[in-house]
């Protein structure tokens, strides 16, 4: 994992930061910064990370932690609008035990369509995406527009 007092291998940060990560950003605002997933479950999947690097939620405080529940509630109203899946899957990694890959704490929104697992995962431990990434972050980019 990366090291949570290091922000310079941190890709969460330097998506924060506007830096070369900033191509998969969707949206930003005080407080956090919304990117696709690099290796997505579905297309659409979203991290919403605090601009300030923490390692976990109970490090973020009660105030970050808020942020990041209305970011993922926003998240899940463009991808509602850009995408139209029949659910979501939402969730924190919280710590190497529990999946987390960096040590920057972010909430994971996922996309979710009736009927949208196939054979590909079970045989070929891979998933096939029916659009690109850039194809989803014009889409969410449209989307975060025009929200209220």
């Amino acid at each position: 994992m990366t090291d949570a007092g290091s922000t310079d291998g941190c890709f969460l940060c330097r998506a924060a930061d506007g830096g070369a990560d900033d191509l998969l950003v969707v949206a930003r605002d005080e407080a956090t910064v919304t990117l696709l997933n690099r290796f997505p479950y579905n297309p659409g999947h979203v991290m919403v990370a605090p601009q300030q690097h923490v390692p976990d939620l109970i490090a973020a405080g009660d105030s970050a932690a808020a942020a990041l529940m209305v970011s993922a509630r926003r998240a899940m109203r463009a991808l509602a609008a850009a995408m139209h899946p029949d659910g979501f899957n939402v969730g924190v990694n919280h710590g190497e035990a529990g999946g987390a890959s960096v040590e920057h704490v972010h909430v994971h929104v996922v996309p979710r369509w009736d009927g949208d697992t196939n054979f590909m995962p079970v045989l070929g431990r891979t998933k096939v995406l029916p659009e690109s990434l850039e194809q989803s972050a014009v889409k969410l980019r449209t989307a975060y527009a025009q929200l209220v």
